[in-house]
């Protein structure tokens, strides 16, 4: 066994001693893990890139932890591929060190403060503000959506920094009585701090910009672009949990004097769902590579994976479910609490619509992109 196997391995291991006995509680309850991603920091699991691990083992972390829970899932990547990574790629010395050592360990909690409740997609028309006065930065504006908001200790925050829609920048606040946060009940995913943030006229000093001011629109869209490839591991994750969680079902339930799976309709709707999802991980793999080159044109083919990955594992999980019949339906049951996870994935970290838009302006610039 490689290391990097004997890695995911012990990722396993601890998913199966530690996370499963409390993966229905975090959705039944609400439950932030608190002490989840103390242990996945300890561990190495999370902000992976920044121990040497490739694109493709930051995605199968994150498929290895939706398989057990997808809120955990969502953590994670809050957690590493978007907080996480603003701090690796475009933090100084400095401030990855204050803020990305012990976010990696699971000390310290981050959320990316991006979404507005006026527009998620549109991110140019952002009006969360922040001007300078008297050499400190004031920022003032209301996010929405912010996973791990109601927990988090920082907030790598995204403003308008002057008149263009292109003119961003990153901050990193820290949570104090300017901050002002509001749980949101959300129908999957429970269990991971979603809220309002609200930043009450928040003054930082120029140490706590991250990258250059007027640069985050280049910098924002760099991290979507890592978040997509982590969602596209979430989604495969959650995938394949649905159809095995189906699979035991369909070879133990019985009708009319025979397994379920024995009926064809059954076996053929296992067999276009593993074929589907195959080839999605088949994809991941080479999109993977794109981003460990850095090819210039990975935001394109990322675009599609996330846009694929989200389609067919919600309808993965659809099927699943209707292989349980009723019982599918139920509260309580692994197969419900997936299913409700998993209707996020076609709109987090950019929507079905957002990806296509991506996928077709290439098309127009640059012809039909082939892998």
């Amino acid at each position: 066994m490689s290391e990097k196997e004997l890695f995911i391995e012990s990722l396993r291991e601890f998913l199966k001693r530690d996370v499963e006995k409390i993966a229905t509680k975090i959705d039944k309850e609400d439950y932030y893990p608190r002490d989840l991603v103390r242990k996945l920091g300890e561990l190495g699991f999370l902000i992976p890139l920044t121990n040497g691990l490739s694109h493709y083992d930051m995605m199968t972390i994150l498929e290895e932890i939706a398989k057990v829970s997808g809120s955990l899932a969502l953590i994670a990547d809050a957690q590493g591929e978007l907080a996480g990574e603003m701090i690796r790629l475009y933090a100084d010395e400095r401030q990855r060190k204050e803020f990305l050592e012990p976010m990696s360990k699971g000390e310290m909690i981050g959320s990316f403060a991006l979404t507005e409740p006026s527009g998620g997609s549109d991110i140019g028309s952002m009006k969360t503000f922040a001007e300078k006065r008297n050499g400190l930065w004031r920022i003032k504006g209301h996010k929405m959506w912010i996973t791990q908001g109601l927990y988090a200790d920082i907030f790598v925050t995204v403003t308008r920094t002057g008149s263009s829609r292109h003119d961003l920048s990153v901050f990193i606040v820290p949570r104090g009585n300017c901050v002002e946060t509001r749980k949101i009940e959300v129908m999957g995913n429970r269990g991971t701090g979603t809220a309002e943030v609200i930043f009450h006229d928040c003054e930082v000093s120029k140490d706590y910009v991250v990258g250059e001011v007027n640069n985050g629109w280049n910098m924002v869209n760099s991290v979507l672009e890592i978040g997509r490839l982590a969602i596209s591991g979430i989604a495969i994750g959650l995938a394949e949990a649905a159809l095995e969680e189906a699979l035991k079902w369909a070879r133990s339930r019985t009708a009319f004097g025979n397994s379920i799976y024995d009926f064809q309709g059954i076996r053929w709707y296992f067999a276009d769902s593993v074929a589907k999802l195959n080839a999605v991980k088949s994809m991941a793999k080479d999109v993977s590579n794109k981003f460990d080159e850095n090819s210039k044109d990975k935001g394109v083919y990322v675009a599609m994976l996330k846009l694929l990955s989200a389609i067919i594992a919600n309808e993965i999980v659809d099927i699943s479910l209707q292989v349980f019949g009723g019982m599918g339906y139920a509260k309580g049951t692994t197969i419900e609490r997936i299913y409700r996870d998993a209707r996020l994935l076609r709109i987090g970290e950019g929507t079905d619509e957002v990806q296509r838009h991506i996928i077709a302006k290439y098309i127009e610039r640059y012809g039909i992109p082939y892998i």
